[in-house]
């Protein structure tokens, strides 16, 4: 009987102290981010703030810029920094919040029914947020922000109030297996015996690269000063002056800490936003070129990065030295469309070319497709010898429902153009009309001054010639039905770009630093090419002001035959023509304007409406 009750007892005793330990509390925590994304927090984001979805959820800035230009280039016995040395310190490496303008707000609700004993955290999770997101807490008398660390605790006096509290992040999203920038913030609290929770879920805006429907802002290119062709000043000015004359104003940029003269290729400018109370709030990332041995690319972290401007520095494992085929100018953006099989891409869609059976650096791949926005589509250009999409096809602004179309490059136009001309009696002309020097330097690896003393009748007989641009047009139709079968447009919308190639196939030889090589080789049965004018298609796209190379076409009358259909081409864009002539600053060296050149655009943009 005694044993009866003394279990009685312990179990009444095991009953009161469950009961006590799971005390329903009296209080409700409640944390609040801007989850409807239309700038500001208030009662309309309380609903399903708990999952983040692509159409509703809280975004926060990776919050990469050097505000105050304090990241150095050097260490303090004036040796360069490594690669990854250089790209680490930004606003977001420390622990100070030197930017609020580019950390997303949070806030907890008033609690007022709290004992003096209460306390607050937060925390975050998955395991993998840890030192990659930072959390800031302003308190009501001051105006720092303070680190938030999951062992801190907020007293009751603060939970009263309601907490001001700001995120951003440390770092870009680079693997979507390690890190997707999904963040879930857990805001606690206890008192007493009772503890209740509430979590809103954020996630870390996309890098995005730009497209040509956004307005350009700034234009870069490399100083001639710097370079060891002599050309490139005189390439430069005609940039300038070509600037000068549109009726829009654009700072002209030029990097001078290196003489690669190929702005296009050593980066590729993209931006990330958020909401703001007046409009998105952005921040540019300049993505470095997967090619670690180009020095040129660490000017984007030490001549662009600062306020509101990050650099990106891809990982170890590939793009290792200096492969063409990890160039800017074989990134590209096709503009915002609905695809054919009904794919949304509110931002674009990246493209990029493959070399045959090799494919560009898995940095950079897998960074594109952890952004979830723009999965990049790939295109075959390994029969080009340098291999980059911009040679081949581009976007441009168009009078139609998608508001872009394509323009690709095209050798049946060509061809009929100068047997147009040869039918005409014209057949002797000089089928290239460049006669200024050609005298060569280290880097003209594709000059041929015997090109000069060619006519129309002589390139139309040359049987190896017609071969190779039969070549070049099977890819090319290729390319086009790709993109037809996923861009919703139709044939008679496409612009094609009068274009000749020439064989340059050559078996390029090792590096003696045993570095990977720069031009990929054709594998057996195939060719690569290079083209036989200035291209007309590489050019660089303001607007409806199109800067192209001159194309050096043959003259008869005393007009330029290729170079009135490339005007004539465009025009159809509603596009202004304006000549640069790069014919030895940059064709004979293997690119033209656009590889010489790039851009920083419009980066304001609601990408997630």
């Amino acid at each position: 009987m005694f044993l009866y009750l003394h279990l009685q007892h312990l179990l009444l005793a095991l009953f009161l102290s469950i009961n006590v330990v799971l005390a329903t509390p009296n209080f409700n925590p409640r944390i609040l981010a801007d989850t409807n994304r239309d700038g500001i927090i208030n009662h309309l984001d309380a609903a399903n703030k708990h999952i983040w979805t692509s159409s509703r959820g809280a975004i926060f800035l990776p919050n990469i810029g050097d505000q105050q230009h304090r990241c150095p280039g050097v260490d303090l016995v004036k040796q360069p920094l490594s690669n990854f040395e250089l790209a680490a310190c930004n606003d977001a490496s420390g622990d100070r919040l030197l930017t609020p303008e580019y950390a997303a707000r949070l806030k907890t609700l008033p609690l007022s029914n709290l004992s003096k004993n209460a306390i607050g955290s937060i925390c975050t999770t998955p395991k993998s947020t840890l030192g990659r997101v930072r959390i800031f807490w302003k308190s009501q008398d001051s105006t720092d922000w303070s680190l938030v660390d999951p062992q801190i605790t907020f007293n009751a006096t603060s939970l009263a109030t309601g907490l001001t509290l700001a995120i951003d992040g440390r770092e870009l999203v680079t693997d979507s297996s390690i890190w997707d920038g999904l963040v879930n913030i857990t805001f606690s609290v206890t008192d007493g015996n009772a503890t209740a929770s509430d979590t809103v879920a954020m996630k870390q805006a996309p890098v995005l690269i730009h497209h040509h429907l956004q307005a350009p802002q700034v234009v870069l290119s490399t100083d001639g000063n710097v370079t060891s062709s002599t050309w490139q000043t005189g390439f430069i000015d005609s940039i300038q002056s070509t600037l000068d004359s549109l009726n829009q104003s654009l700072p002209f940029v030029l990097f001078n800490e290196t003489g690669d003269i190929w702005a296009q290729d050593f980066l590729e400018p993209g931006y990330a936003s958020m909401p703001g109370p007046n409009g998105p709030i952005s921040i540019r990332v300049l993505l470095r070129s997967a090619q670690s041995g180009r020095t040129a690319g660490r000017q984007v972290f030490s001549r662009l990065r600062g306020p509101g401007i990050g650099g990106f520095q891809p990982g170890l494992g590939s793009g290792f030295g200096h492969e063409e085929i990890n160039s800017g100018g074989n990134f590209e953006t096709i503009p915002p469309y609905v695809s054919r099989a009904g794919v949304e891409y509110k931002s674009g869609r990246v493209i990029t070319g493959k070399h045959f059976d090799k494919y560009p650096a898995e940095s950079m791949v897998n960074f594109l497709e952890a952004q979830s926005v723009q999965k990049p589509l790939v295109l075959e250009t390994g029969w080009l010898a340098v291999g980059h999409v911009d040679e081949l096809v581009q976007f441009v602004p168009y009078d139609n429902e998608l508001g872009f179309t394509i323009a690709i490059v095209d050798t049946l136009s060509a061809f009929s153009l100068l047997e147009t001309a040869w039918k005409d009696g014209h057949g002797d002309a000089k089928v290239i009309s460049y006669n200024g020097d050609m005298t060569p330097d280290n880097e003209t690896i594709f000059i041929d001054p015997e090109v000069r003393n060619l006519t129309i009748k002589d390139l139309l007989n040359d049987k190896d010639f017609i071969s190779i641009n039969e070549y070049a047009q099977s890819f090319i139709n290729e390319t086009l039905d790709l993109l037809l079968v996923e861009v919703p447009l139709s044939e008679s919308d496409i612009l094609r770009v009068p274009t000749l190639w020439k064989d340059v196939t050559y078996p390029w030889p090792n590096t003696p630093d045993g570095h990977p090589l720069r031009l990929n080789r054709a594998p057996p049965g195939e060719r690569q090419v290079k083209s036989f004018f200035p291209q007309s298609i590489n050019g660089l796209v303001l607007g409806h002001d199109y800067l192209t190379p001159k194309p050096w076409g043959p003259v008869i009358n005393g007009r330029d035959i290729l170079e009135e259909v490339v005007k004539d081409v465009y025009a159809r864009a509603n596009m202004t023509v304006w000549l640069i002539d790069d014919y030895m600053s940059h064709h004979v060296r293997g690119g033209e304007v656009h590889c010489g050149t790039n851009t920083l655009r419009e980066k304001d943009v609601a990408w997630w409406e």
